[in-house]
């Protein structure tokens, strides 16, 4: 699969999170090794997310990610991170980038002292707590 069709599916997991949490203040994809397409995680800051645990947001970010994106690529994805959105990298990267319904790629970025080899940036901006 190439990237255009991951986030064709990264758009409908977007779309399902929005209809579950409210608007994402913070949505991408970030790539572990600049190298490979593999050791993806999906970071995703929306306000619906800030009241339930760590546990069960991880569980539903998961349950989104099965339903919209291509089975064959689950693998490629080693992780799912919910942050809060008052988190100083969520506030950061709002800072930093304006992002609605967009792909920013990312490559080799520093952000709150996180060093990020490569992402896709599909959401970025501030939103009601």
């Amino acid at each position: 699969m190439d990237q255009d069709d991951l986030v064709a599916d990264l758009r409908k997991v977007a779309d399902d999170l929005e209809a579950e949490a409210g608007p994402l203040a913070l949505f991408m994809v970030v790539a572990s090794n600049p190298d490979t397409n593999d050791g993806l995680n999906m970071i995703v800051s929306a306000p619906g997310f800030d009241a339930k645990s760590i546990g069960t947001a991880v569980r539903e970010l998961s349950d989104a990610l099965r339903r919209n994106v291509r089975q064959s690529e689950w693998r490629r994805f080693l992780r799912v991170t919910p942050l809060r959105t008052g988190d100083p990298f969520v506030r950061a990267m709002n800072s930093r980038f304006h992002a609605e319904q967009s792909v920013i790629n990312l490559d080799s970025i520093s952000v709150t002292g996180i060093d990020i080899p490569r992402a896709v940036l599909l959401e970025s901006k501030r939103v009601a707590a």
